[in-house]
């Protein structure tokens, strides 16, 4: 099994949920750099739940602002069907409201992550939604 440079698997595919094609780039472009090749993208939250319930997605970063539903609506979603509950979810905002981030918290995500934000910060995310729900 091929890994990435600090020995997480580098097949394991990554969901990047993000209405904006620059931060969607910018995203898989860092994870790409964190040895992570297998990253797929949706700009909305139905776009996404079609490729849960159709691939293996083993973490979702997904932006909370977006056109329609919103980040927080899609990790309610997935968290009420059987197949995606335990589904490692990084919820990535601008926002560092500490109301906001509750509000995460009780509807099940596995990390939050603050933009701007560098790899450190993604990596120690990832790994730490990985392990919420190991």
């Amino acid at each position: 099994m091929e890994n990435t440079p600090g020995g997480r698997p580098a097949h394991k595919k990554i969901l990047v949920l993000d209405d904006t094609p620059t931060m969607r780039l910018i995203v898989t472009g860092m994870l790409n750099d964190l040895g992570f090749s297998a990253v797929v993208e949706a700009e909305n939250t139905d776009m996404a739940l079609e490729i849960v319930k159709r691939e293996s997605i083993a973490v979702v970063l997904a932006d909370w602002n977006l056109p329609g539903k919103s980040g927080i609506e899609f990790l309610r979603q997935i968290r009420a069907v059987e197949k995606t509950r335990n589904l490692p979810v990084v919820m990535m905002t601008s926002n560092n409201d500490p109301r906001q981030i509750e509000e995460a918290r009780r509807a099940g995500v596995s990390s939050y992550l603050v933009k701007p934000f560098g790899l450190p910060d993604l990596l120690a995310r990832l790994e730490e939604a990985s392990l919420a729900h190991s």
